[in-house]
């Protein structure tokens, strides 16, 4: 989620870059509200059109050695969250004013850091390293908040600081299950009438720009029953390009899958207060594009070891095109395992938006 980092007017961005390398956390294992369940991993895929079998259907997942239907790797953090609004809470809506928007519960576990006070933020890079599957009824919780990096910039839209933070995610038998690196940019956006040079550099990047052809949007490109192997990879291999036509309606969708409703997704007036164009999609529909592409790509024996680090670099808008490209840039074998690792990006009409990144997963080989 978006702009979750506690600020303090009496601190400086030097004063957060001092404390790199501490947990900002109270040790603690914070369990989510709610377990995983079916329903919250219908919605989800129904909203990145993704029919992959494991994510459907039980009777095929047990066929590939799992216990049940899996949870998507890109869904797997929302399902550690500590909701909106819970018995005895205040209201969480305590004047009827048009934009305001809620903060939440909030997360239990976080510590205020030592960073000056901000106005606007947002996600911008992601890391996922993940363990063990996570099935529907699995109780997940998190632990930790160390701050890994910070780093300290003048942007487009504003003056502020990108910063990293690490946390364990947790299964009901203690187990680890991922460890997720997110990135957010907390930021004072600048007036709208002064230009930057980043702006007028976009300006002129979009200038000399080819014309943007977005493939045909489709609901599945995959045959599930056909899987990829190992020997079947080659370096060079491009991914099957999947496009994601971002509507109004779409991203309020996503939202209610993903249980991310920061008003800057949802509502062009806040979105461009922050120093964004419009509406843009989310940091968990954006994982969910890319996992839609990385999954067509390894099939339903493959496993997804880790995705990222990948930055978000520009906004996914509302009204445009996203397209998710891919190709294979590595491949190698290690303790039994067939690893093969993609490079992938997303597209937009004003150019890269997100990534380049890496997809590490594995794939069964045909000598089994």
């Amino acid at each position: 989620m978006e702009g979750n980092m506690a600020t303090n007017p009496e601190y400086s961005w030097d004063d957060l870059e001092k404390v790199v390398g501490e947990d900002f956390s109270d040790g603690e294992i914070h369990w989510a509200l709610e377990p995983v369940e079916w329903t919250s991993i219908r919605r989800y895929c129904e909203a990145i059109e993704s029919d992959f079998p494991l994510f459907h259907s039980k009777q095929q997942a047990q066929k590939y050695g799992y216990t049940g239907i899996i949870c998507p790797a890109s869904h797997v953090q929302n399902h550690t969250g500590t909701g909106l609004w819970r018995p005895g809470d205040p209201t969480r809506w305590p004047v009827s004013e048009r934009n305001y928007t809620s903060t939440g519960v909030g997360q239990t576990s976080q510590m205020a850091v030592p960073a000056p006070s901000t106005t606007a933020a947002f996600a911008t890079d992601r890391e996922v390293e993940y363990l063990k599957p996570v099935y529907i009824g699995d109780h997940l919780g998190s632990r930790g908040r160390k701050l890994l990096s910070v780093n300290i910039r003048e942007t487009s839209v504003g003056f502020g600081a990108f910063t990293v933070f690490e946390t364990e995610w947790i299964n009901q038998n203690g187990e680890v299950v991922g460890l997720s690196r997110g990135g957010s940019y907390q930021y004072n956006p600048h007036t709208h009438d002064r230009p930057t040079s980043d702006t007028q550099a976009s300006s002129r990047a979009s200038e000399a720009r080819p014309p943007f052809a977005a493939p045909e949007a489709r609901a599945s490109y995959t045959d599930w029953t056909s899987q990829k192997h190992y020997e079947d990879v080659s370096i060079g291999d491009l991914t099957i390009p999947v496009t994601f036509n971002l509507t109004v309606q779409r991203l309020v969708y996503e939202a209610g899958g993903n249980r991310d409703f920061n008003a800057i997704h949802h509502n062009d007036e806040i979105a461009r207060a922050g120093g964004a164009p419009a509406m843009y999609a989310n940091n968990g529909f954006i994982q969910g594009m890319w996992e839609r592409a990385y999954r067509e790509f390894f099939g339903v024996e493959g496993w997804i070891q880790k995705v990222g680090p990948f930055r978000m670099r520009i906004f996914n808008v509302v009204g445009e095109p996203t397209v998710v490209r891919g190709k294979a840039t590595n491949k190698w074998q290690e303790n039994n395992n067939n690893f093969v690792e993609l490079e992938m990006w997303s597209e937009t009409p004003k150019g890269i938006s997100v990534g380049p990144g890496p997809v590490i997963g594995t794939l069964p080989s045909k000598a089994k």
